[in-house]
């Protein structure tokens, strides 16, 4: 480690790379990590209960299936900041509580490129690990690759396209709960596909709020996502509603689950009570969104950031509600 005469430290991660400290929350990014891949993982924890048992589940291929989950979703954050260099040097970071380690030269793009190399090569190798007792588990593997380097690789940049909202980021919580699940368990149920599912409907809302909260920079920065394409539409609102319409939808094949038809009742509008709390926030985005394009709205950016964090936290409530009710009620059968 090496710390400069501001006291402002540095550690090598390997031969030629030196990243300053204040890069890892960044490349963490606890704001994504937590409601997606963690909350995630806690469904997948809560399905595997319910299908096997604490004692009848392999808890060791779990946490590898975990690990590799977490290592992907961070590999993800090191190609965005990659991508979005260009858009990051106009993006207002005061105002959304974001520090930019690339911008701000805390690391460079060959440290990042490294960084991501020395991932993947620990993700193979768990993988290999893994596959040896799990036959499925590098399809799955490589399908979160492609995800990771689809959205976030600036070869893809499929983040600077519309729509990935409805194509990438709920399916998202789909394929890790489904790894996990499937890593503990050797099966596929259909519990961790449908409950993945919603819980991955109620985090994207918030992605949806931050790409409204984005839409003046990223215009800038040509990074024509759905909010930049057409930002006339109420997408937030939009959103929260289609989340509570597919949890309506939901109830029938919950309902067929073994064990205790009435939670799938409880489950469903809890999530109708959820999205809509979203749907609210989201509503309220929009609104301040609609004013920033037609007047002078320098607090635009911090106020609409303020209100997704508040879906931030909804979405992390939720993913614990319901594996606490899939335990409870489905664990217990």
């Amino acid at each position: 480690m090496r710390c400069g005469p501001a006291a402002v430290c540095s550690f090598p991660i390997r031969r030629g790379v030196s990243i300053d400290l204040r890069t890892i929350p960044r490349i963490l990014r606890i704001e994504g990590l937590i409601p997606f891949t963690g909350c995630a993982i806690l469904l997948g924890f809560a399905v595997t209960i319910s299908e096997t048992g604490f004692f009848g589940s392999d808890w060791l291929l779990f946490g590898i299936a975990a690990i590799i989950a977490l290592l992907i979703h961070m590999d993800a954050h090191i190609w965005n900041d990659i991508m979005d260099l260009a858009i990051d040097r106009r993006e207002k970071s005061k105002e959304t509580g974001r520090d930019r380690p690339l911008v701000f030269g805390w690391a460079t793009i060959g440290d990042y490129r490294k960084l991501s190399a020395v991932i993947t090569v620990l993700v193979v190798v768990l993988t290999a690990f893994l596959a040896i007792h799990r036959i499925a588990i590098p399809l799955l593997v490589l399908l979160g690759f492609l995800f990771d380097y689809g959205y976030n690789h600036p070869r893809f940049a499929l983040a600077h396209k519309p729509y990935t909202e409805w194509y990438i980021f709920p399916w998202l919580m789909v394929a890790v709960t489904v790894t996990t699940v499937y890593a503990a368990t050797g099966i596929f149920p259909v519990t961790a596909f449908i409950l993945s599912l919603l819980n991955g409907l109620v985090a994207t809302c918030f992605v949806v709020s931050m790409m409204r909260r984005d839409f003046r920079s990223d215009r800038i920065g040509k990074k024509f996502t759905t909010s930049v394409k057409y930002p006339e539409l109420p997408h937030s609102t939009r959103y929260g509603i289609v989340t509570m319409v597919v949890a309506v939808l939901m109830f029938y094949p919950l309902a067929q689950v073994p064990g205790r038809p009435g939670a799938a009742y409880l489950l469903v509008l809890i999530t109708v009570v959820i999205a809509g709390a979203d749907t609210f926030l989201g509503a309220t985005i929009d609104q301040l969104c609609t004013r920033a394009r037609y007047t002078d709205f320098p607090g635009f950016e911090s106020e609409a950031n303020s209100l997704m964090l508040r879906q931030v936290m909804v979405s992390i409530l939720y993913s614990v509600v319901i594996s606490v009710m899939v335990v409870v009620f489905w664990g217990m059968a």
